[in-house]
């Protein structure tokens, strides 16, 4: 029986500080690789750090905001340097902001667009092309069920995610066969950014009801499809959009 095995390579993941991303780089860790975490955070890094280094797996801090395209670029430069290159990129940093049209400000728009779009883009960017000249990799992005079908996310938030999802498809087309593009689709998953919003009553059964497992999710529920679209196990997968949302997609 085969198993995952990420020895000898380096992933870096963003978002890393908690939810998706931070469960991420400890499962990268566990399978074997080296973790670059990128986060706002510098303590929540520490933390992490500590945890992944646990493992006996090697880990560099990196603290930045994906929003900012110069201060990540260098992050990445520092990161390719670390290790001789990275095989692995995770983009896990993502926000929302919990107000829909008309309401909408700019302000709110491009808070939710320069996080989840704009700034996976330019970090995508920056790790693809020095993996297209080298040795290739494997990209994962962390899209949603709600970038798919229409759910109680924020109109923005929702627009954000299906964006990631295009983006996906066009570079996995674009940067084939050298660099593989997926992207993994959360349904409900409970993280600091929805926590608040499932412990309504009302908000919990909406989601139990259209999620035939009939549960929200958690981060570990994820990262084994992350880890799996970035290893050779899925060698042969790209262009990928795949959810990961106790079945509601299936109703």
């Amino acid at each position: 029986m085969w198993q995952i095995d990420l020895t000898g390579r380096t992933a870096l993941v963003s978002g890393a500080s908690r939810g998706i991303g931070r469960a991420a780089a400890l499962a990268l860790a566990e399978a074997g690789a080296d973790v670059v975490g990128l986060a706002r955070s510098g303590d929540a890094l520490t933390e992490l750090g500590a945890e992944v280094e646990a493992t006996g797996r090697s880990f560099l801090p990196e603290p930045a905001d994906v929003a900012d395209a110069e201060a990540t670029a260098a992050a990445v430069a520092r990161a390719w340097a670390w290790r001789d290159g990275l095989d692995i990129l995770v983009n896990a940093a993502g926000v929302i902001v919990r107000n829909d049209p008309p309401g909408v400000t700019p302000g709110e728009f491009d808070t939710v667009f320069d996080t989840n779009v704009r700034g996976t883009f330019f970090l995508t960017q920056a790790v693809g092309e020095r993996m297209l000249a080298g040795r290739g990799g494997s990209i994962v992005t962390v899209a949603s069920l709600a970038g798919q079908v229409v759910t109680r996310a924020a109109v923005t938030y929702q627009a954000s995610k299906a964006a990631l999802i295009q983006l996906t498809r066009a570079l996995a087309v674009r940067w084939a066969p050298t660099v593989r593009v997926n992207a993994v689709g959360p349904g409900y998953i409970r993280t600091s950014l929805n926590a608040a919003w499932l412990d309504v009553e009302e908000n919990l059964r909406y989601v139990r009801e259209h999620t035939p497992l009939d549960r929200v999710g958690t981060p570990d529920d994820v990262v084994g499809a992350v880890v799996f679209l970035a290893s050779p196990a899925a060698s042969f997968i790209t262009g990928q959009h795949l959810l990961i949302d106790g079945g509601w997609g299936a109703r």
